[in-house]
């Protein structure tokens, strides 16, 4: 009678727990707790088709395999209520490969132990016949009690996870407190069936695959199945346009900001694609639509691709963002920046010019020499002097002397090539630096400006003034130092000065350029 009734138990836990594997299964990508729900049952009902063995088989070798056989289902069984635990703290847990390996670790070893445990018998000792109807019943060794440990462990752990979670909730959701709950049969049979020591048929997968549907319900109704629900509402509530679109580019669902958005823009819901014709909706990413319909509106567009169960493109999700008045203010911080540079680079232009003559000052002369030398490639440096700069002065004036100043700077700079540099190098001295020309050469061509200007007197206020200078030449070559190089054109500006003035000396001494006649 035992046995019947026993069998009849069996029956009932498998088809439940068979049919919940089915039902949870086929809802696993609604949430993470479903897959555990599945792992549970489905563990549970291996575990009672093994257990069910002996009340149908005296044979000790069969029963001694069908015992081996049922730790499979026992492992599901631990790691599902684990993975349950985890979902309904956390909805948005997922098992991930960390997890797995940790989960694998103890299943591995106890198999190991099963697999050998003819040799050692530490894991199942030996077999007994129990009181009802001589069935037989493992006697464990002390690995066995080892993974009991290790498995009230992991399921204690997750019993009070879940507790926890429901007092933080102060009480709202009651099926964690149900979870906790549902749990205790199953666990205090299974500690009576291990104290019983082998007397008594096991029946702990029997209070385990009763106990899934009501962990089935507390997944149901838990914190993720309200996600449609709350997702629902944030979809309506949403500031920002959200649309959703079919396979095929159709409105399949716009929220309110969304339809307000298409009326100002007079579109019409057929003809929402023309308006996302510029957006691949195909493809994942942020895009920008620039004045909308001639609206002046500007959009970011995050498209969000809907995959199918088979990783089919099901269509897109595109929620909008004006960013209308972001991009005016970015326009205005770039033309603020350019004219901030522009700015920058005029004050640092002024700062490098003369403020009477415009050409470069001394600082920035001084800057050229010394990347010239640097780069090696050959130029001739001129100084330059005024002749007779004082008597003008004082017979014209200061401000003729300025106006002369200002006309021969003016027919230096637009006697040079560009690259070439003219700076004022102070008082009524200028300096050239002449690139690519060596000395002889450059003696020659100064020597050609210095007659012009001799030939041509400057007209001031009128009155026409002689003007000539005297000039120093010298090739950079064999220089290392701007220094040693203006010294060099300095001395040779002298050597012009001592000669007579109104010529041109280059710094070797080798020739001298004196005025024709």
């Amino acid at each position: 009678m035992a046995r019947v009734a026993l069998s009849a138990l069996f029956a009932v836990a498998i088809i439940i727990a068979a049919t919940l594997t089915v039902m949870a299964w086929q809802r696993r990508r609604e949430s993470a707790g479903f897959t555990a729900i599945a792992a549970l049952a489905g563990g549970a009902t291996w575990w009672s088709l093994c257990t069910t063995v002996p009340l149908f088989s005296h044979d000790r070798t069969l029963v001694m395999v069908a015992n081996s056989l049922l730790y499979p289902g026992v492992f599901l069984v631990v790691a599902g209520w684990w993975a349950t635990a985890r979902a309904l703290t956390n909805r948005f847990w997922r098992l991930d490969r960390r997890s797995l390996l940790l989960l694998s670790i103890e299943p591995a070893l106890c198999t190991i132990a099963i697999l050998t445990n003819p040799w050692h018998h530490l894991f199942i000792d030996h077999l007994r016949p129990t009181v009802i109807d001589g069935a037989w019943a493992a006697v464990f060794g002390p690995l066995f009690w080892l993974h009991t440990i290790y498995s009230y462990v992991l399921v204690l752990y997750s019993a009070v996870s879940i507790f926890r979670t429901y007092v933080r909730q102060t009480g709202r959701y009651r099926g964690y407190l149900v979870a906790v709950l549902a749990i205790l049969p199953a666990v205090l049979i299974n500690v009576g069936g291990i104290l019983a020591g082998g007397h008594i048929i096991d029946v702990t997968a029997c209070g385990f695959a009763l106990s899934a549907p009501t962990m089935y319900w507390v997944t149901h109704r838990s914190t993720p199945s309200l996600a449609p629900v709350v997702h629902r509402e944030v979809f309506q509530n949403m500031m920002d346009p959200v649309v959703v679109l079919g396979p095929n580019g159709n409105l399949v669902e716009a929220n309110p900001a969304a339809t307000a958005l298409l009326a100002r823009l007079g579109v019409p819901a057929a003809d929402l694609g023309r308006l996302l014709a510029d957006v691949p909706t195909r493809f994942g990413g942020d895009h920008v639509l620039r004045d909308v319909r001639g609206s002046g509106l500007d959009f970011s567009v995050r498209v969000s691709l809907l995959l199918g169960p088979r990783g089919e493109y099901a269509g897109a999700i595109l929620v909008a963002h004006d960013i209308t008045e972001q991009l005016r203010v970015n326009e205005q911080l770039r033309a603020q920046l350019t004219t901030i540079e522009a700015l920058r680079a005029s004050l640092a232009e002024q700062a490098a010019r003369d403020y009477l003559t415009g050409l470069y000052n001394r600082r920035h002369l001084m800057d050229e020499l010394s990347k010239a030398l640097d780069r090696g490639t050959g130029f001739t440096f001129v100084l330059l002097d005024i002749d007779f700069f004082k008597q003008i002065n004082d017979r014209h004036g200061h401000n003729a002397g300025d106006d002369v100043l200002v006309h021969l700077a003016t027919r230096l700079a637009g006697s040079l090539r560009p690259g070439d540099v003219a700076a004022r190098y102070g008082g009524e001295e200028f300096a050239l630096l002449l690139h690519g020309v060596a000395g002889a050469e450059a003696a020659a061509w100064m020597d050609g400006v210095r007659a012009a200007v001799a030939a041509e007197p400057i007209d001031v206020d009128g009155v026409p003034i002689a003007v000539s200078f005297s000039a120093g030449v010298a090739d950079s070559a064999g220089h290392q130092c701007p220094i040693a190089l203006i010294a060099d054109a300095d001395q040779a500006l002298y050597s012009a000065k001592a000669n007579g003035r109104n010529r041109v000396e280059p710094a070797s001494g080798r020739g001298r350029l004196a005025p024709a006649g």
